[in-house]
């Protein structure tokens, strides 16, 4: 029998040995051509469960790249980040703990927000939540903005630069879009019983353009912000739209002035005659916005991908498009309006696992696995509705037992995953300052 130790360092240098085997069969012309193909060829033995060979070998290697157009970010967003970098943070300070406390603080502001809104039934606003709430949700806003902003430069401040920081930030910023769209849906006041297309939209929309960002990444390894986009004018106009509702009350997005008085006179008379007599309210220009703008951004990234690597990549974003029928099933019927929190968590939890992988297998060069094995019982659940072969009580208990297994599972998935990462790189997540005894060799 061998001990625990002495099978440990076997598994270890039989997978040094296949990625050394690896390293001669493959000409740097091949690597550089077509880095997906690498992954049969690479897939051997691994001490870990997520973590095969291929991510052990091209982990460490991974460098990102970025480009952010906006022009607040150049001129406003990033030197007040390196100001407070350079002048107020200490050095001792993990960029990945830096990152948790801006979603802490927008953590606390959903929290809040479903405390004083469990159910979205305010229909004009009027109902008992205190505007102040809405002053934190846009101060939490700001917060996280300035905070995500800042991990990055302290990573290289620090020399603490590393994949795992990259997909914590990136991951910390997916789960931050749940918590960001509900409280402005709350804000606006809307409905699920009236708006639920509305708020279908808002949900939506984010994760849509989230996942079609990080699908461009996958494929041209530089991830491409537009001159206007979510991390920076998005969520500057988030805490704008929740200060206003903090200064003038939740009725304001449901009056239809700004669009009778600052758009309509100027359009011309055969596009005016369109607008309904009883005009459109001012949450739904926020709402058709958010269409006409993703929509436009959505359709230049994909082509871009087309363009240069072929049609054959449009299977990657099967996941995002099966997820977004589910979510448009269920906020758009009978399920929303009984638990529209469970649903939300449903749909975020899914979109989560859903992209965070498609992150992780960018930066170890690995091919991304379109069939996502958790969104078979949401399939299912279309099936039983669509087919009336389940009960309102029956489709409630699904969605909760869903819910809290998709949940319970992502926790566990994402736990050990940081572990795994750690282990080959040789880091701590939210510790810089203490040696990491690194367990395993990549190379």
């Amino acid at each position: 029998m061998f001990s625990s130790k002495r099978l440990f360092q076997r598994h270890l240098e039989r997978t040094e040995h296949m990625c050394k085997r690896d390293d001669k069969m493959i000409s740097p012309s091949t690597e550089s051509s077509d880095r997906h193909s690498l992954s049969a060829s690479h897939a051997g033995f691994s001490p870990f469960y997520y973590l095969d060979s291929t991510a052990i070998k091209f982990l460490p290697e991974h460098k990102y790249k970025g480009d952010d157009q906006s022009l607040i970010y150049h001129h406003i967003l990033s030197p007040f980040a390196s100001f407070l970098v350079e002048k107020c943070t200490p050095t001792t300070l993990a960029p990945n703990a830096i990152t948790l406390i801006g979603l802490c603080w927008m953590v606390s502001a959903y929290a809040i927000c479903w405390i004083y809104s469990p159910t979205f039934v305010a229909v004009s606003g009027e109902d008992h939540a205190p505007r102040w709430i809405f002053a934190f949700n846009a101060f939490a806003m700001l917060i996280y903005q300035t905070l995500d902003n800042m991990d990055g430069k302290q990573a290289r401040k620090t020399g603490s630069s590393s994949p795992l920081g990259l997909i914590f930030d990136h991951g910390c910023d997916a789960v931050n879009l749940l918590f960001g769209s509900t409280n402005w849906i709350v804000a606006m006041g809307l409905s699920s019983t009236i708006h639920s297309w509305q708020i279908c939209v808002i949900i939506m929309f984010p994760m849509i353009l989230f996942y079609i960002a990080t699908w461009e990444e996958y494929y041209t390894g530089k991830l491409v912000l537009p001159v206007f986009n979510g991390p920076s004018e998005g969520i500057i106009l988030g805490a704008a739209l929740s200060l206003s509702t903090y200064y003038v009350g939740r009725h304001f997005w449901h009056e239809t002035f700004i669009c009778e008085d600052y758009i309509q006179p100027f359009l011309p008379v055969g596009i005016a005659s369109l607008i309904p007599e009883a005009g459109i309210q001012n949450f739904n220009l926020v709402v058709y916005a958010t269409i006409v703008c993703g929509t436009r951004e959505a359709v230049e990234k994909v082509a871009n991908v087309l363009f240069h690597h072929g049609f054959k990549t449009l299977q990657n974003l099967f996941p995002n498009l099966l997820l977004a029928v589910f979510a448009s099933f269920i906020m758009l019927g009978d399920n929303f309006e009984r638990n529209p929190r469970t649903c939300l968590h449903l749909v975020s939890a899914l979109f989560v696992e859903m992209v965070t992988q498609l992150m992780i297998d960018h930066t170890c060069e690995k091919k991304f696995n379109p069939c996502r094995m958790l969104m078979v019982p949401a399939i299912f659940l279309l099936f039983l509705q669509s087919a009336s072969l389940i009960t309102n009580e029956s489709a409630d208990s699904y969605l909760a037992y869903y819910t809290t297994a998709v949940i319970v599972y992502l926790s566990m998935k994402i736990k050990i995953i940081v572990h795994e990462m750690c282990a080959v790189l040789g880091v701590w997540c939210f510790d810089i300052v203490t040696p990491h005894s690194r367990k395993y060799k990549t190379r």
